[in-house]
């Protein structure tokens, strides 16, 4: 649809989002409960891109496996960036696979800059 950004997942990146959101650290920070993280998780996963399989397993190529989902579904899914707020720990994978690295707050930054 017009106006929206692209997300692209892998199911093995799904489970990674989910088991994150839903660790017991994270629901008692209180900003959500378990019925409204899954419902937040289902509507994102709905308009996401579903990336599979992954052809070429590209592990380990950062320090934590579960950036290294990222990386591969961003390969995979021949993404231009990656948006996160860990840019430290994707060190490399910009220039090895040709990936721009965004905050969040950078990518929004940006969108309103092409907006006006």
């Amino acid at each position: 649809m017009a106006g929206e950004l692209p997300i692209a997942v892998s199911v093995a990146l799904a489970l990674e989002y989910e088991d994150v959101l839903l660790r017991p650290a994270m629901l008692a920070q209180g900003w959500a409960n378990r019925e409204q993280v899954l419902a937040v998780l289902d509507n994102v996963l709905a308009r996401a891109l579903l990336v599979q399989p992954i052809r070429v397993r590209r592990r380990p190529a950062l320090l934590d496996p579960g950036d290294d989902l990222v990386l591969e579904c961003a390969v995979e899914a021949k993404a231009l960036a990656i948006i996160t707020t860990n840019i430290r720990d994707f060190a490399g994978a910009s220039e090895r696979y040709g990936l721009r690295l965004m905050k969040p707050g950078d990518l929004v930054a940006e969108l309103r800059q092409e907006m006006e």
